[in-house]
């Protein structure tokens, strides 16, 4: 074979396996964290609410991504509306992320039952996971420690659920943020 017909079969080869891996959903652009987790690089293109937004992936598809282990309140919700607290919630999680570049990591569920995807939020890629960086770099875990939410367990996604129960409780102690409300 000549040298041109082997380059020519590497990239049809190349191109095939991009194709086939954007045809089955696989997205070919992460990067390995401490403890090999797996980090997909994303960009936040819209926040929904305090617990979710709409990222952007670098091959250029969008997802709706609901935050793991986190329920903030309300801002828009069919039969509950808006909840005390959601609105300043939103607005932390809109301050915070969007129009940032952040890395997903997921759980052993990648999809909810609306068929979001479901994913703890690293703003910075950690060099360990340790209760230092989860605070330090995580929103998920921010926004249990500074009171915009709180925890929710939803099996089997249950990676970080000592640490955030900690975060949780550490907040209410404090009377941060939806704490600090008046009965």
């Amino acid at each position: 074979m000549s040298k041109k017909a082997l380059n020519i079969s590497f990239i049809i080869i190349l191109f095939a396996i991009v194709l086939i891996s954007a045809l089955s959903g696989c997205r070919l652009f992460y990067e390995t964290g401490p403890d090999q987790i797996i980090l997909h690089r994303v960009k936040i293109t819209r926040v929904i609410d305090g617990d979710t937004a709409y990222v952007r992936f670098a091959d250029g598809s969008e997802e709706k991504v609901r935050f793991i282990g986190v329920d903030a309140p309300e801002i828009n919700h069919p039969t509950l509306g808006k909840e005390e607290f959601g609105p300043e919630a939103e607005v932390y999680t809109r301050t915070r992320i969007e129009g940032k570049t952040i890395w997903l990591e997921y759980d052993r569920g990648e999809r909810d039952q609306y068929d979001r995807l479901l994913a703890y939020l690293w703003l910075e890629i950690p060099e360990e996971i340790s209760d230092q960086e989860i605070r330090a770099k995580m929103f998920n875990a921010q926004l249990l420690i500074e009171g915009y939410a709180v925890q929710v367990i939803f099996e089997p996604n249950v990676k970080y659920v000592n640490y955030f129960s900690a975060y949780e409780a550490e907040a209410r102690e404090n009377n941060k943020g939806l704490w600090g409300l008046e009965e």
